[in-house]
């Protein structure tokens, strides 16, 4: 088994406006030729706070019986390392508040606003022009996995204004009070321009402590002009992957802990994406195990860039990654026609990502603001088309508007998220510490062969 791909960073770095050229990004770690013009755009325990979770659960005094820092609940359901219930589509969650949003006002200015990111997961145009528009200077600080980040956060040595996470994130970012509650008539862009199924969402109803920012599915990514067969017929498509013998060596496993194992649930006939049974996990990572013996998969998330170069001929990848290799990695000559895209309509994984205003904000009216700014249809369209290559759930930005532009090729429209595809799309959610413990423990006996 091949580990994670040889050009990952050794750490992450700061950046001013443009993030860093190597690093992680959202979904891989990317090297830019550069972005297109700018579209038209000049912990603490539950006391004291108010606590309205959705459907609520009892909470005893702080830290009771020692199952996290908000206390122990005593009915609800089953709850996160915080104390918080878990979201689920058919159990909406509305966070505790804690803490008092911030008033409107002037925004500040000068200085610098901090932001806190995977690299290469905002445009640098959109960066710069805000900067420029608000008499600020953006830095970006960037990170490689959520828990880095989480880490990181906890033990108060950095400070930002706006943090990007996602929202099985969410709860356990509450809980430390890393984040705070947002004053949403600040974000009027929200309310205008986001799907309703975005902007109202089951894992922070209310809202009250993020807004999303793109959104996607996970499937199978492939050189139609080199894979002899055609896994959009396959039922799972994930079969692709275990059928593809003849092209050992040369197949991408996506280096993320629950999408892998994820996989291998769905390959094996569930798709319970957040399962906490043993006899299940073990499943999966046995036939994870199998297919390293057969296909001899490459552990990595650079199907972006590996896939229009050859390196790999087929994978488990991000849709975005799909847009992004058609955006800014083919190589020349190489038609855009050549690269394919299905996704498993019943059942696959489809969610999207969020930002938050952090806590220890000293711009926290800007970072109102900022959240607003990349809300805005023109410069979202910009982020995505231009650089990022991830698209942003805003209404107008749809299948008719990018193919009748030529911003994406006819065959990759499979890749684009429908408003209905991410309302009753699968996800994965926040797990229980046990459950969590379970796949941590599962992905490393993966890999360790």
């Amino acid at each position: 088994m091949n580990g994670p791909s040889e050009n990952e960073p050794e750490a992450a770095r700061d950046t001013d406006v443009t993030p860093a050229s190597s690093g992680l990004s959202r979904r891989g770690l990317l090297k830019r030729a550069g972005g297109l013009a700018l579209l038209g755009t000049g912990a603490a325990a539950l006391a004291g706070c108010e606590d309205t979770t959705t459907p609520v659960a009892a909470y005893g005094a702080a830290g009771g019986g020692g199952r996290g820092i908000l206390g122990d609940p005593t009915a609800g359901g089953p709850v996160d390392a915080s104390g918080i219930p878990l979201a689920r589509r058919d159990y909406p969650v509305t966070l505790p508040k804690l803490g008092t949003p911030v008033k409107a006002g002037k925004p500040e200015s000068g200085g610098e606003l901090l932001i806190y990111n995977y690299a290469d997961y905002l445009n640098p145009a959109v960066l710069k022009e805000f900067g420029r528009q608000n008499n600020v200077s953006v830095r970006v600080t960037t990170f490689e996995t959520l828990d880095e980040a989480f880490s990181k956060l906890s033990t108060g040595g950095l400070k930002f204004d706006v943090i990007f996470s996602t929202p099985d994130q969410l709860s356990r970012l509450v809980g430390r009070r890393l984040v705070q509650p947002l004053n949403y008539d600040l974000i009027p862009n929200l309310a205008a321009n986001v799907w309703p199924e975005a902007a109202e969402p089951f894992y922070d109803v209310g809202p009250r402590y993020s807004v999303p920012y793109t959104v996607y599915t996970t499937g199978i990514g492939w050189r139609n002009d080199i894979v002899s067969y055609d896994p959009a017929k396959m039922n799972p498509v994930w079969d692709a992957m275990w059928a593809a013998t003849q092209y050992h060596g040369k197949v991408q496993l996506l280096n993320d802990q629950r999408e892998a194992i994820g996989m291998g649930l769905m390959h094996g006939g569930s798709d319970d994406l957040n399962t906490e049974k043993p006899t299940l996990i073990d499943g999966s990572v046995a036939s994870l195990k199998e297919l390293n013996r057969t296909v001899g998969v490459k552990v990595q998330i650079s199907a972006y860039e590996s896939l229009p170069a050859g390196r790999i001929v087929l994978g488990q990848v991000w849709s975005g990654d799909m847009l992004n290799a058609v955006i800014s990695y083919l190589p020349k000559g190489t038609s855009a026609d050549v690269i394919s895209y299905a996704y498993q309509e019943v059942g696959g994984p489809v969610f999207n990502d969020i930002m938050t205003v952090a806590s220890a904000a000293t711009k926290p009216v800007l970072a109102h603001k900022f959240l607003n700014f990349m809300l805005d249809k023109k410069v979202a369209l910009e982020n995505f088309t231009g650089f990022v290559g991830y698209q942003p759930p805003i209404n107008g930005i749809d299948a008719a508007l990018l193919l009748d532009q030529g911003l994406i090729p006819k065959g990759l429209q499979t890749a684009l998220v429908t408003r209905e595809a991410y309302a009753n799309g699968n996800a994965y959610l926040t797990l229980t510490t046990a459950g969590q413990r379970l796949w941590d423990d599962g992905w490393v006996r993966f890999q360790a062969g």
